[in-house]
């Protein structure tokens, strides 16, 4: 995972990286279109740009779809700042993740790759984002969240808490958006199960916290704040179950 200037770290469900290719929007070379943060495919060189990002934290997903050994490159760019490039490894079944808040301004994201046969997936997360569409999280209620698949509910204003469990030793990743900012304008937390160590809060690596074992509990009072979660895990991991939770 990657948050710019920071450290670096690892109803819309497809079954392979062919679907996606073909069931995805796809900007071919030489275009740049307007991006809504729904899943497109950026062939080389081309670029899509959301005219304004939320004023909080925003995930963006991003994965090389090439059926090659062929590696790829993610340009990264918003307003008048130095465009970034982001390494996309061939072969992983699995998002790199972007999390940051760009303090809506706009979002240029490039397919500037060295080999043509290396197309991008790109797609934002976060609450009122296109594309994935949230499934409601009800408290006291689990659910399972499959491969970028969402949920979004209301915390009641108390105590509250997350529980997140995978019935597998999959590698399982989750996202949360939601609650006030902190002092560096973030409000998003990506948390690891059936992780090769334990990080915990604030975390590193560009994770909140990651454990070995294969459930977690994220407590929180955000009062009667909106509360989004999505399923980051490799794309072949079990589903995540997920559950809020009143205390």
């Amino acid at each position: 995972m990657h948050r710019p200037g920071g450290d670096t770290a690892g109803p819309f469900h497809l079954a392979n990286e062919g679907d996606i290719a073909v069931n995805t929007p796809s900007v071919p070379a030489g275009y740049a279109v307007s991006w809504d943060g729904s899943p497109t495919t950026l062939q080389q060189y081309g670029t899509v740009s959301m005219p304004q990002t939320p004023n909080g934290s925003l995930v963006v997903g991003y994965m090389n779809l090439s059926q090659y050994n062929s590696q790829a490159t993610l340009t990264v760019s918003s307003g008048g700042s130095q465009p970034v490039p982001y390494t996309v490894q061939a072969g992983l079944k699995l998002l790199s993740l972007l999390v940051n808040n760009w303090h809506a301004n706009n979002l240029n994201l490039s397919n500037t790759s060295v080999s043509a046969d290396a197309p991008i997936l790109v797609e934002a997360f976060g609450p009122g984002i296109p594309g994935v569409q949230p499934v409601p999280l009800p408290i006291g209620t689990q659910l399972q969240l499959g491969w970028r698949q969402s949920a979004q509910g209301i915390a009641s204003p108390n105590n509250m808490q997350l529980r997140f469990t995978s019935n597998t030793a999959n590698l399982t990743i989750v996202c949360i958006v939601g609650g006030p900012l902190d002092a560096s304008g973030n409000n998003a937390y990506v948390i690891a199960l059936n992780a090769p160590s334990n990080i915990n809060p604030p975390g590193s690596g560009g994770y909140w916290a990651t454990t070995t074992g294969n459930s977690y509990d994220f407590l929180f009072n955000w009062s009667s704040s909106l509360v989004y979660v999505a399923n980051m895990s490799p794309q072949t991991a079990a589903p995540v179950n997920v559950t809020l939770i009143s205390l």
